[in-house]
């Protein structure tokens, strides 16, 4: 078959193209470091990209949860221990209270105190991590309890909704106690350690094991927290071990092996030049040609 003139520059103006566009991809990816900068430039390998980039996203968004119950976690782990510091004081006053050779003015200074320690049971009660009151349930915008006069605290005011996190893709954990099941014990214990040096009278013994049974509950609740808090470090370790995990393999997607990516626009523009020349060369010939 014959070749034509206009087949011939046909064919070197597509070769032409050709190369332009090799040389443009390369340039792309030079440039922008991604050898996916399109959905043109590789369908299947996009379409992983996307869903990695879907997944990144939603363990980022684990990730500000976990540090979320950490911090809220931390904060209860905190109130509790100075919840537990104000018990442990209270059972020292009341074995002194228990003395029966007190005067009356040694109950009234020993009751003094533990006023103080009620109300700072109701303090520790009413813990907040930033606008939000961590052992009110739901009603994390109120207090869980008021002091409604010196050494005296009222009735708990929050409920017993439970704040749970979802640290996972399949996980999920409480981060919450109420203010009832945690510093009740305590409150009703100093109250009544208030009323028996009040009375003028010894501590009752009963009182002193109400004490101690409060005590009880708030290291139990503390442990309870302690564990929660190992949980979400595993959690958090968990996550970050996925992103880097995700990210490496994105990253063996999308991004170009820059001396190899590099060296191939060289080539390609080096050929490129060459065919240029040549197909300049050509068409010159055949002008001459036809001018003959």
């Amino acid at each position: 078959m014959r070749v034509s003139e206009s087949m011939l520059y046909s064919s070197a103006n597509t070769s032409l193209a050709k190369q332009m566009a090799t040389m443009q991809n390369l340039t792309e990816q030079v440039s922008s470091s991604k050898q996916l900068n399109k959905p043109s430039d590789n369908p299947a390998d996009v379409r992983t990209a996307v869903g990695l980039y879907d997944t990144l996203a939603q363990l980022n968004q684990f990730g500000r949860n976990i540090d979320s119950a950490t911090s809220r976690l931390s904060a209860m782990d905190d109130a509790l221990s100075s919840a537990g510091q104000l018990i442990q004081r209270a059972n020292e006053l009341a074995i002194q209270g228990a003395n029966g050779t007190l005067s009356t003015s040694d109950r009234q200074s020993i009751a003094a105190e533990v006023s103080q320690l009620t109300e700072a049971m109701a303090q520790d009660a009413n813990a907040k991590v930033g606008s939000s009151y961590i052992f009110s349930g739901f009603k994390s915008d109120t207090p869980a309890y008021q002091v409604t006069g010196p050494g005296q605290v009222g009735s708990y005011q929050g409920d017993n909704g439970v704040v749970i996190a979802r640290v996972g893709p399949s996980s999920t954990m409480q981060i919450s106690m109420a203010g009832n099941t945690v510093f009740q014990s305590g409150i009703d214990a100093l109250t009544q350690l208030q009323t028996d040096l009040n009375s003028g009278q010894a501590v009752q013994a009963s009182t002193i094991t109400q004490i101690s049974n409060a005590l009880q509950n708030l290291s139990q609740a503390q442990a309870t927290v302690g564990a929660r808090e190992n949980r979400v470090t595993d959690a958090k370790n968990t996550q970050q071990n996925l992103i880097t995990s995700n990210q490496a393999l994105l990253s063996g997607l999308q991004d170009v092996n820059m001396p190899a990516a590099i060296t191939a626009l060289t080539q390609a523009q080096t050929t490129y030049q060459a065919s240029l020349a040549v197909t300049a060369k050509v068409m010159q010939t055949s002008l001459i040609d036809y001018l003959k």
